[in-house]
């Protein structure tokens, strides 16, 4: 079962919600295609802010977190966007976590965090990201 996923824009943010069970299908096919849509409704409405809201539960292992961050670049995430990703299954935020060490060593402006207060007060001190379409 691939994720069920929601996109709202308001003031140049993309906002998504993702719901679904982690152990149900490949994690890591579930991930990239999340990731790719995400891209590609950020190239498409030229955005570069993302909130990205988990509500995923099921394990989450630090392999995968590995795997998946490692693919952001193939999945169309552009490094110089900014994303706060939010992750309410407190089983799998260590591991999620991990996947922000990831991102940031390929050079992603992605932060992990427990609550959307605080992904959004991190997306709204940082600098402005500019949005840089695919090539």
């Amino acid at each position: 079962m691939s994720y069920q996923i929601q996109f709202e824009i308001t003031n140049e943010l993309l906002h998504v919600e993702i719901l679904g069970n982690r152990s149900e299908g490949d994690l890591s096919s579930n991930a990239r295609a999340a990731w790719s849509q995400i891209a590609e409704v950020c190239n498409n409405n030229k955005l570069s802010r993302i909130l990205v809201i988990s509500h995923a539960t099921g394990k989450y292992r630090t392999f995968n977190a590995y795997e998946i961050n490692s693919a952001l670049e193939e999945c169309g995430i552009q490094k110089s966007w900014k994303i706060a990703f939010v992750n309410l299954d407190r089983e799998s935020y260590e591991d999620i976590k991990f996947g922000e060490t990831v991102a940031a060593n390929r050079g992603f402006q992605l932060r992990v965090f427990p609550t959307e207060k605080a992904g959004r007060a991190w997306l709204e001190k940082a600098a402005p990201a500019t949005f840089e379409p695919e090539d």
